[in-house]
Formats: C-alpha cells, structure tokens, sequence
C-alpha cells in the first residue's frame, strides 16, 4: 500500500477542472489516422514542460510517436501507460471537434476511443511531478500512432524494444478491468467463376452463388473456446464485413470477394485459422468443382506488408501480476468497491506489449465502448476523473 500521506498530497495536485479542459484541448486536434504529427508535437511540448523526458518518433511519414518518461532512481521503468492520438473519420458525427460538455459527457472525436485516457493518465503523472514524489522506478508515457489502422506506433515500440514491469492500455473499459483480448484475423476469400449474358446463365459461372455456400459453410464451422482463469470464457467468431462481386445486374459474375472478420482466442493464430478455412474451402471445391477460390490476409486499409505477415494476436495477462493488482487495489480506493474483471471480445494494442514485449498489461480506461466510432461518441466526465486518480494509485503502487 501507498503512503496514505502521499496518497493525499497527490491527490490534491488533481485539478478537476484541468483535467476536462486538458481533454477538450486534445479532443479539439484534428488527428484523424494518419494526421498524428500536430497533436503529438503539442502534446511533447506539454510534457517537457511538466518534467517529463520527451522524444519523438518519426514512425511514418511526419507521423509520430511520443514517448515520455518521468525517471525513478533505478533507471527502469515500473509502469508504462499506453495510448494512441489517432481516430476514426468524422463519418456523419455533427461538430466532431466541439468537445463541448452536454449532461455531463464531453463529445466529440476521439473523446471516448481514446484522448480520454490519454489525458488521464498525463494528468495522473502530473499530479505526481507536482506533488514532488520521488520514485524508486519510472512512469512512461507512450502516445502512438495508427492504432486505428496499421498499427505502426506500437509496432515500433516493439523495434525500439521498450521495457517496463507493467503497462497500461488506457483504452475505453467503463472502468472494468480487462486482462484480455481477441485477436483479428481480416482475410479475404476470392471466388472464380465465368462471366456470361445474364440471358443464358448456364454458360457462365456465376461466383456470387459460389460465394453463398461458402459464406453458409462459414457459419457452420466450430470456433475454438479458451477457459480464462478469473476472467471467464472467450469463444472465437467469424463476420462477413464486405461482399464484393459482379459488373452488372445482367452479366453473370465472374469474380466475388468475401472479407471477414475472424475473432481469434488464445491459442489459436493467424496461420492455424487460414488452415482451418483453407480446407473448408478443399472441401467445398471437392464437392462442387466449379468453386474455385483463393485466401489471403487482407483488409481494405492494410497495405503494409509487415501488419499482414505479424497478424494481430490474442493477449492475455493473468489477474495476480502486479499490474492487475495495482489496479484491483487503486480502484477499490477510489470508486470504494472491487474492479470487474474481464475480458474484451475486440482487439488492442495491447498484443504487442504483451506477445512481443513481454509486459504484463491490462486495459483500464474511461468511456463506454458502445459510443466508439460512433456519431455520438462521447465521454463521461466521472469516469475521466476516477480514471485519472485510479491511474496516479496504480503508479504509485507500481513506482514507490
């Protein structure tokens, strides 16, 4: 347990009215994925100015990470908070960059997925620098890039090989505890068939009804189950997102593209669900030869190469690593009741800090889920301003 004296001298540092001016502020950037560099240049000035060891890096064309670090006396660093500066598009969300306050939520871009727990956990670890505590290990920031994409930020945190005892994925959670996720396999089918007049469709091939049985054997296959001690049970999934076939109403197709979504558990890999749809595919052609088909790793946004032969993995960090128990306890401090713990049935970063880097890594943030990507993504100021004290307690569990 932290010094309660210090507890309280931290606290006291936490201006709530900073921190939901600091989050409008970011909310208030443009940084649409791929237009990371202007908030991360702002966001480096802010931190150097607080204390912090700031770099930024050039990840991909002027888009840029930031890694800040506020050291301890051991040089290492006892806990990492993790987040990214990019968002969706606007889509049809009215006065995207408002982030105005209505009922008690800030709105706007990005509010709730995620420059919510962004800024938190920056204000957390300002609190901290004012408060004057002196630390045995570090605290880091880490502000990617592409998180809504290609993932490039956290891909290279991974080259640079960045270490800590524990991190935290600020991603929304509504203030559960989540110690895993799914991974994502995108993958596109390919059907071939033989174009013809729409008139005499039996000499043709027509690929869309081709695509059909193959999207129906899709929802018959067994998905794999993983038991999750404390966590629960995860179940993989299969979705079509997007069928793309034919050139006109009355021409038969000669070509249609299925692309899925496949939910991965632990356990399972990109390689092992491509196989296993590989040869529902095998099978499909031996029973009807005309179907003739092709698999690969694709999604409409992915070009780079590096994103389609990694994949995107499941994760898993056990409930007794002292990253999860910081949090257990930090949170029964502040909210006054126990954290539920759980898993996500998305995808986050938190993969690679965990299957690459090696560091035990939960997700705790503020916002809802159901209002990311949304046109009324929101986020609720309570839990911006639990987070941010629950964020400051884990550090000083973490760090003293």
């Amino acid at each position: 347990m932290a010094n309660p004296l210090i507890m309280e001298q931290v606290f006291s540092q936490i201006d709530e009215e900073e921190v939901i001016a600091f989050t409008q502020e970011m909310i208030r950037f443009e940084s649409q994925n791929g237009n990371e560099g202007p908030i991360a240049q702002w966001l480096a000035d802010r931190l150097e100015r607080m204390g912090m060891e700031v770099r930024l890096t050039n990840v991909h064309q002027g888009r840029l990470n930031v890694i800040a670090m506020l050291p301890g006396r051991e040089g290492r660093i006892g806990l990492l908070f993790h987040g990214h500066t990019d968002t969706i598009p606007f889509l049809n969300m009215e006065d995207p960059l408002s982030g105005k306050i209505v009922d008690g939520y800030i709105w706007g871009r990005g509010s709730c997925d995620q420059k919510g727990g962004l800024a938190a956990s920056i204000m957390a670890v300002q609190a901290i620098i004012r408060a004057g505590v002196q630390l045995r290990k570090g605290i880091g920031i880490a502000a990617v890039i592409d998180e809504e994409s290609e993932h490039r930020g956290s891909y290279a945190l991974v080259e640079e090989g960045l270490q800590a005892d524990g991190a935290i994925v600020t991603e929304p959670s509504d203030l559960r505890l989540l110690l895993a996720c799914k991974g994502s396999a995108p993958l596109r089918i390919t059907l071939y068939g033989k174009i013809a007049h729409g008139s005499t469709p039996w000499l043709g091939i027509n690929a869309i009804e081709k695509a059909a049985k193959v999207v129906l054997a899709l929802g018959e296959l067994p998905l794999e189950v993983a038991e999750l001690p404390g966590l629960g049970t995860m179940r993989g999934s299969i979705n079509i997102g997007v069928i793309q076939g034919g050139t006109a109403y009355n021409n038969v197709a000669h070509e249609c593209s299925i692309f899925l979504d496949r939910r991965m558990v632990p356990g399972e890999t990109q390689a092992t669900c491509m196989e296993e749809i590989q040869r529902l595919l095998d099978r499909l052609a031996y029973e009807d030869p005309d179907i003739r088909a092709t698999l690969e790793v694709a999604r409409p946004d992915w070009k780079w190469h590096r994103i389609k032969e990694r994949g995107l993995k499941p994760a898993v960090t056990s409930p007794h690593a002292s990253v999860a128990q910081a949090l257990m306890w930090a949170h029964q401090v502040v909210v006054g009741e126990p954290v539920e713990l759980g898993y996500t049935h998305g995808y986050m970063d938190m993969d690679f800090l965990v299957n690459d880097l090696g560091i035990p890594t939960a997700n705790y943030g503020p916002g809802d889920t159901a209002f990311s990507h949304t046109h009324q993504e929101r986020l609720d100021i309570q839990e911006l301003l639990i987070a941010t004290k629950v964020y400051a307690l884990a550090a000083l569990k973490m760090c003293l």
